[in-house]
């Protein structure tokens, strides 16, 4: 919105050096906490927390009391500092403990940038996100939780660290006094350091209208004092849109003074500057981003699965090449060697359980089974990148301050489904339920946090757990209260539901872990559905959708 802060790198590098020397050794809980109203907590000692609110219309960053229902997060961690990059909007909290996490360090990062203001938590040890607030591809780069953490290309404008002043100077003429005057506040964005559209007007001063070659000179000591200040003087400028935090005054822009950054973060929170409407309006967009991920993310699963069933035709030919041989394939063997068409030797496994023949119709099987999902998915993928221009094409409208009137009804109506009394939010169940063919009761987690409570709350100790091998998926829970294995179909079947309600779905064969539910543990500050498996055994099973279809009983 017009209104919103906006953050350049001076006010980050001015933002991160004043953080450092407020938050610098203090002790703070290792995990922040995201929120859906895009705002991220880091729980300080002492009944504090730094909140920072990254929603479009706001923008504030203040030391606030601990909130309610917050006090058994312990500091278990230490923030080691706070530092900015030069010529970045990128800030980093660097945490440090011992124990609680691999490697015993994390960063949580903001990242500042106009229109994709994000907070992450990456592990120092792998660089992988540990979970993040507002999930997107953006730039190529993919911020999900699980993903390693790349973050944006750095900046290579000139800059101090690359030449000295007087080479500085005459790169200065170099890049301004040669195009029109009119033109030169993008040359000056696109090629110096610490230039930005809060600053570049009081840079230029009368340079950005007048030709005279002379004004440049002025206009160079104003960007040699910006770049290389160091000493911090907050205060609020008077925007035409706005007030904004800055570290130093602006020459020509009206500013009161402030002790400190966050004094003058401060004075914005208590105010009310966004009109309902257009609150409202914030609000919805966020909502509608939201959805328009979702979309995105569907429309890219499903062409990852056509992808996968593209393997029909090969699966169909290792049948038949397990039919031609079936005088090789002896008894307990896990695979067998054959020769294709072209004399090529082929090692095919095989499931020493099975009889030859019966390898065979399983690979026909699971030919057949990717031919049923290959005719099913140009269609669901032709809907999917119709929702995904629907909302595009709405969210380009609802930018210009008034939503379409669909988009408003469809938001509405989730937001309604969503609205559950707390005696309807005690009712849901944080898993589905199936009935396997020998009727045990099968519990499927729906969301990560509903895994664990799946796990940890709604499983006995004896119970057989199982989950797909190194990918993302449900906690599968399959009530067994006797000694011994379950039967093995009711195993099979279980396992199939894990490999179906996980990332691995689109494949043929998958790996499933199982194991009693003794022996999962929860590490402490491990992010929600992670955990660990003391010991365990593997079955492969096949993602089947008619399994799923069959097994389900609401």
């Amino acid at each position: 919105m017009s209104n919103a802060v906006r953050f350049d790198p001076p006010l980050v590098r001015a933002l991160a050096a004043e953080l450092d020397a407020l938050l610098a050794g203090r002790p703070a809980h290792p995990a922040p906490v995201f929120d859906r109203d895009l705002s991220a907590l880091l729980l300080l000692d002492g009944g504090e927390a730094l909140r920072w609110d990254l929603h479009p219309t706001r923008g504030w960053v203040s030391l606030v009391p601990r909130p309610e229902g917050f006090e058994a997060y312990a500091p278990e961690a230490r923030i080691v500092r706070v530092a900015a990059a030069p010529d970045e909007r990128l800030l980093r909290i660097e945490l440090q403990e011992g124990n609680r996490f691999r490697g015993g360090a994390r960063s949580l990062l903001f990242e500042l940038h106009t229109n994709q203001w994000n907070a992450l938590l990456v592990d120092g040890a792998d660089r992988r996100i540990v979970s993040v607030l507002r999930s997107r591809e953006a730039g190529g780069r993919r911020l999900f939780a699980g993903e390693v953490y790349a973050p944006p290309p750095p900046s290579s404008r000139l800059s101090a660290r690359a030449a000295e002043r007087d080479r500085l100077r005459v790169e200065w003429h170099v890049h301004l006094a040669l195009v029109p005057p009119e033109e030169r506040r993008v040359e000056l964005l696109r090629a110096f350091a610490d230039a930005s559209p809060l600053n570049a007007g009081s840079i230029l001063g009368d340079a950005a209208t007048s030709p005279d070659p002379a004004l440049l000179d002025p206009a160079f000591e104003r960007w040699w004092a910006l770049h290389t200040a160091r000493e911090r003087r907050p205060v609020l400028l008077e925007l035409s849109r706005g007030k904004q935090p800055y570290p130093f005054p602006l020459e020509g822009v009206p500013a009161a003074p402030y002790p400190t950054l966050l004094a003058a973060w401060a004075t914005l929170v208590t105010q009310d500057e966004v009109p309902g409407r257009e609150q409202e309006v914030a609000r919805l967009l966020v909502r509608a981003r939201r959805r328009l991920e979702g979309a995105r993310r569907r429309a890219a699963k499903l062409y990852q699965e056509l992808q996968g069933v593209a393997a029909a035709e090969p699966l169909r030919a290792r049948g038949d090449l397990l039919l031609a041989n079936l005088h090789r394939v002896q008894h307990g063997a896990s695979r067998v060697t054959v020769y294709d068409h072209d004399g090529r030797r082929i090692k095919i496994p095989v499931d020493p359980a099975l009889r030859p023949h019966e390898n065979a119709n399983r690979w026909f099987e699971e030919a057949r089974r990717l031919d049923r999902i290959a005719e099913r998915i140009p269609g669901l993928i032709e809907r999917a990148e119709a929702e995904v221009r629907r909302w595009e094409e709405g969210i380009a409208v609802a930018e210009q301050g008034e939503p379409p009137a669909w988009m408003e009804a469809a938001l509405r109506r989730a937001e309604h489904r969503q609205a559950r009394s707390p005696a309807q939010a005690r009712e849901r169940k944080p898993y589905r339920v199936y009935r396997t063919s020998g009727g045990l009761e099968v519990r499927v987690g729906r969301t990560r946090e509903d895994n664990d409570r799946l796990t940890f709350r709604h499983a006995s100790l004896g119970d057989v757990w199982l989950h797909a091998r190194s990918v993302p998926g449900s906690h599968v829970v399959l009530r067994w209260s006797d000694e011994g294995a379950p039967p093995a179909r009711d195993l099979e079947e279980a396992a199939t539901l894990a490999a179906w309600h996980s990332k691995a779905r689109s494949s043929g064969t998958v790996a499933v872990d199982w194991t009693r539910r003794r022996y999962v543990r929860k590490p402490r500050g491990a992010p929600p559905g992670r955990v660990s498996i003391l010991q365990a055994k593997t079955v492969f099973v096949s993602p089947d959708a008619e399994t799923e279809e069959r097994l389900r009983e609401e």
